[in-house]
This record gives structure tokens, sequence and C-alpha cells, in this order.
């Protein structure tokens, strides 16, 4: 009798894998095996992101007709492999989205805090947010919510930046809200937490983000004084510690992407950005680079504070053995034995071992943020003391009650161009999250 329950359980295990591999065979069978084909349908797409996200079947098949450019392009994002067509589409959806906006409405979850901490929202915030949005008269917050769902509003986070920003002021670290965007992130994308870049992964990624890495460390050389070069180095160093250029990387405390950027930097620090897309997450680096560097921090100093430390405790020994002080002394080591170096190639090769800077790469047909330093600052209020372009003046108010005189909400850099020009004495500084309008 066990020798019959044997054979009917080897039969049914036999029909099983009979059945998967015929079914994979037949799904193999419907992708075409003609390079001419996949080229036809590649050349035709209206982005490389397009053409991947439609043919996960055949990956087989189409791999091998891309070139080299456009491979090296597939095995960054895809890193590390093994995912599922849910993980790969998103992956490349990612990619694809054109607008901040969109990435946020498609991958809602990473809006959980707001969603979860809106009722938090005062009275009066609501009012002042109301106000700053133009509207004719008060809106209750049911009747606003309400509207928001109908209108398809509910993660349109860059609307509702100064909500979110007001709901954090008013609860502060969700950690629990935290792990759930860390699980659902693992799930959506494949990602392994804790996983960084490999040698080879890094290598891919300065060469394939050459363009967005060039057009940053530019932005960031003028406003900071320091060369073109430097800047460069800074941002290259400051990925390799973050990821390794894993573009999906997550760490356990809910930090996401290139940069491991947290809710705090993704969402509230300047118009929010997709975490995952590296020329923001540049951007976001070299912004909170160019406020150090107006606060008179140095170049080191501004190093440890990213990584939320103190250069003292670094410099004197005290806090040697810290995450933070390791963080410093190994950016310290990376760029004085870079010191010498003036060639992309061979920081790579320093770096990793290899080089894969080649011209096709700027021309792949790929979705490019080209935003810029400005459009991700953080949005304050100058403070206009003394009498000074009172012309221009108009009254503020105070979250807390107080009115002061003030040109509106700007720009970060608007401010400091007004400074340069009348002096941090005439002109001071309001977070946007302490202003009412």
């Amino acid at each position: 009798m066990s020798f019959i329950f044997l054979r009917m359980t080897i039969m049914k295990y036999l029909i099983f894998f009979l059945y998967l591999f015929f079914s994979l065979s037949a799904l193999h069978a419907e992708c075409p095996k003609k390079p001419q084909f996949w080229q036809t349908q590649i050349d035709q797409a209206s982005t490389l992101e397009a053409f991947f996200i439609n043919n996960y079947e055949c990956q087989p098949e189409f791999y091998s007709v891309l070139d080299k450019a456009q491979k090296l392009y597939f095995d960054t994002v895809v890193y590390p492999s093994h995912l599922t067509k849910t993980q790969y589409q998103n992956r490349w959806l990612t990619m694809a989205v054109g607008t901040d906006t969109e990435f946020f409405k498609r991958f809602s979850f990473f809006n959980n805090y707001f969603k979860t901490h809106k009722n938090s929202i005062t009275e009066k915030q609501m009012e002042c947010f109301q106000t700053q949005k133009g509207f004719k008269a008060y809106v209750s917050e049911g009747e606003f919510y309400q509207e928001l769902a109908q209108r398809n509003m509910t993660n349109d986070v860059s609307y509702l930046y100064p909500l979110i920003r007001w709901a954090y002021v008013n609860n502060g670290i969700d950690m629990t809200l935290s792990r759930e965007r860390v699980n659902k992130a693992e799930q959506l994308f494949g990602i392994k937490r804790g996983k960084v870049g490999d040698r080879e992964q890094f290598a891919r990624f300065l060469a394939l983000y050459d363009g967005e890495y060039q057009s940053v460390a530019h932005e960031l050389s003028e406003r900071i004084n320091i060369t073109t070069m430097d800047a460069y180095k800074l941002l290259v160093i400051i990925t390799y510690l973050e990821s390794r250029g894993n573009i999906f990387a997550v760490s356990r405390t809910g930090a996401f992407g290139p940069m491991q950027s947290t809710l705090h930097f993704y969402m509230m620090y300047g118009e929010p950005n997709n975490p995952f897309d590296p020329k923001a997450s540049l951007v976001k680096l070299a912004n909170k680079f160019v406020h150090y560097h107006r606060q008179g921090d140095t170049l080191d100093a501004s190093v440890v504070a990213y990584k939320s430390g103190s250069l003292d405790k670094c410099i004197n020994g005290v806090g040697h053995n810290s995450a933070d002080c390791k963080y410093y002394y190994d950016y310290k080591n990376y760029m004085s034995r870079m010191h010498g170096m003036h060639d992309k190639s061979e920081i790579s090769r320093y770096m990793t071992g290899k080089s894969y800077f080649f011209p096709e790469l700027a021309r792949l047909k790929r979705v490019r943020n080209q935003k810029g330093l400005t459009h991700y600052e953080p949005y304050q209020y100058a403070l206009l003391k003394g009498g000074v372009l009172s012309e221009r003046a108009k009254n503020s108010l105070y979250l807390s009650g107080g009115v002061f005189k003030s040109l509106g909400k700007m720009k970060r850099s608007e401010i400091y161009k007004l400074q340069d020009i009348y002096g941090a004495n005439k002109i001071g500084v309001v977070s946007d999250k302490k202003v009412c309008w």
C-alpha cells in the first residue's frame, strides 16, 4: 500500500513539473527569436523603460540584442536580479515616471505618514494652508479631504507639502510607519534590506549617471566655491558610502535609494522627490552641502553633519569609534587618495577596479530628470529688517502669531542672493514650517 502511495506521489510531482516545463516552454515559444524583430521593437519604443516594462517574459530573447549601453542600463536597474514580474515592472515604472508627483501617486505607500497623521493638522494650520493656496473661503477639514479624494489628489505630495510638514511637526518620527514603507518596498521592488551594490554595480552606476553627476557637481561647485572635480569626488564618495550605487537600496531604518534618503529628506526637505531617482537624490545631497556652506561649515564638518554627527568628536578622538566618525574617516581617506586624480575613469577604477564610461551611454533613449538644485530647494521666508526692500515688503504671519515683513515664500537660493546684496543682518531666514503665510 505504501508502495502504491509512493508511486502516486511521484506521478503527481512528475505531472506538476511537466506542466510547469511546458507552460514555460509555451511562454517562451511566444517570444520571437529573430534579433531583427527585437531591434525593431527597441527602435520603435518611446523609451527604453517602456520597452523593458512590456517584455518581462522575453528577457532571454531581447537581452542578447541590446547594445552595451542598453545592457549596462538594464543590469544597473534590475540589480540584484531574480525579480518577479511585478517587481521588475515596478522598477522600470519608477525609472519611467516623468514627475515626482506621478511616482508618489503610483506608489502611495510612501505617503503613509501623512495619510495616517493628517487628522493631527490643527484648524489653524488648515486655515494657513488654504490661505497659501488662495481659497476664497475656509473649507472644513472633512470637506477638504473628501474633495481631495474626489480629485484624486490624496497623494499629490507636492500640493500637500505644507500640510505634510506640519503633520511631521505635530507628531515626529513614527518608526511603525517607517517599517511599513520598508516592508512594502521590499515586496513591490524586490529590495533586499541592507543590500548595497558590489564593485561592478558601482562602476555601472557612475558611468550610467555621469551626466547627472556632472550637472550636479557643476552647480554645487559654483555654490560652495570648490572645483567641479572636487564636487564630483564628494558626490561619488557619498554615493559609495551610502549605497555603492544600488538604486533600490533600503536600510532597516527606512532610508531609500542611492543616497539613502529618509522620509524627512525625500518628502520634506524641499520639493518631495522620488527617492530612487539618482538625479533628484544627488540634488538633495548637494542642497544640503550648500546649506552647511552658508552656515560657515567647512567641507569636513559638512560631511559629518550630513551623517548627523559632530566634527569635534571625530577630531578630538572622543567618538572615533562611532558610525558618524567612521563615515567621516572613510570620506577623508578616499578624498586624500583621489587628490591627484582628474579623470573620471581613473576615479572609477580606483573605487571599483573597473570603468565603463563610453559615449553611447549619453545617447541612451531613457527618461532623464532635468531639474536642478533650485527646483528641489527648501522654501523659506526672507525676514526683512531695518526697512530694507520696504517697497516690495508684505506682511507675513507666524504660525504662532505675530506679523513680520517678508517677500513671501521663496526658494532658499533667492534669499541667499538677497543676503549677499544687503547683508545677513538685514535679511533673516524663517523656515516655512513656522509661517502661516
